[in-house]
């Protein structure tokens, strides 16, 4: 009976669902705004037909609301929220069929905890050629944390273990599980919170001129971004999350340990060189680049590490020193040197002098 219309409806939902993961992809990334995961389902023909025969849909084109289906998979209950709320300028959202599942919870209860919106393109997105079709076709969007998701993803008919109806005492413990991972869930949203009243304090006390803030992965990014800023370079960004570890680790065996510590070693005509050359580098460079030119010797004596100076060398520090100078430090530190083995010759003078310029 609804077979020719569910053939054409999943034709354009076929379209429609990977043009709402880009969609969200692309908002989410403007908002800066971290996610584990977006990704799309569209229902196949067998699925639909059984949930439209299930459920007793009499009029499926309105009643079917899932035939494409989004989720998004963020790091925190604050995200949740944010991204709620940007659903509503993103898409047209049919409230009355959207939901919030921690609402149907009892005070007592814990389980499956997810927010849902049914939406359409809207009035505006609907109408431009490369959604030409699909305007007005509905779609559903779950948004839920990963603690949230990985309790959805374990209670579903899917896994034999937990999946349906259990004995009364195992259900009780699932139950309990299913709570120690909401208090977990909110426990991160506290400490996500935390950590950014944290980058605002350090942020304040930089601003002020103080710089007794230790150097960790936090500061270390405040720090460079504040500096590249005042000093009008760019600082490339390394794809992907980075906790800075290794470059933590060797300024720790360099002997920084305050962000004053870091302002120190910062070459005083780094800038004007940076700039005489037209030199780029991301982070891991910038930093490097100090510590070697502050003292390259003590670097190779002190600080362990894995990299070299590829063939190609480092413009900057070719610039920075002499030749005689520049030719040592490539011996130690290029593809050929020998970090155990190889004597420390004695320190030549470098260039450089009082610091240009730094965070406020």
């Amino acid at each position: 009976m609804h077979d020719s219309w569910l053939d054409d409806a999943l034709a354009l939902h076929a379209r429609l669902t990977p043009a709402v993961v880009t969609i969200l992809q692309s908002v989410l990334k403007s908002k800066s705004i971290d996610y584990l995961a977006i990704s799309g389902r569209t229902k196949d023909r067998s699925g639909a037909l059984e949930k439209i025969r299930r459920k007793g849909y009499g009029d499926p084109a309105r009643q079917l609301t899932d035939l494409s289906g989004v989720r998004v998979v963020l790091f925190s209950e604050s995200d949740v929220r944010i991204v709620s709320e940007l659903m509503s300028r993103t898409f047209s959202v049919d409230r009355e069929n959207s939901l919030n599942q921690d609402d149907l919870l009892n005070t007592n209860q814990t389980g499956y905890r997810s927010v849902h919106f049914v939406c359409d393109l809207g009035s505006g997105r609907g109408v431009l050629p490369e959604f030409s079709g699909l305007a007005n076709l509905r779609f559903e969007i779950q948004i839920r944390t990963v603690l949230q998701h990985a309790w959805a993803e374990l209670s579903h008919d899917r896994n034999y273990k937990f999946g349906g109806k259990l004995p009364k005492d195992l259900e009780r413990r699932l139950y309990l599980y299913a709570g120690l991972l909401e208090i977990a869930d909110k426990g991160f949203d506290e400490l996500a919170r935390s950590i950014d009243e944290y980058a605002a304090s350090v942020e304040t006390k930089s601003e002020s001129g103080d710089l007794g803030s230790e150097v960790n992965s936090i500061t270390l990014r405040q720090f460079v971004n504040a500096w590249a800023t005042e000093a009008g370079l760019q600082i490339e960004d390394k794809p992907g999350s980075d906790n800075y570890s290794d470059l933590l680790r060797e300024l720790d065996q360099f002997g920084i340990k305050t962000l004053q510590d870091l302002k120190v070693i910062i070459p005083g005509n780094y800038i004007a060189h940076a700039k005489k050359i037209g030199y780029e580098t991301n982070l891991y460079g910038l930093i490097r680049d100090w510590m070697l030119a502050h003292d390259w010797r003590r670097f190779a004596r002190d600080v362990k590490h894995d990299w070299i100076i590829p063939p190609s060398g480092d413009r900057f520090l070719e610039s920075f020193f002499d030749r005689s100078e520049y030719e040592q430090l490539i011996g130690r530190f290029g593809l050929g040197g020998n970090m155990a083995r190889r004597p420390v010759p004695k320190r030549r003078p470098k260039l450089g002098g009082p610091q240009e310029t730094s965070p406020k």
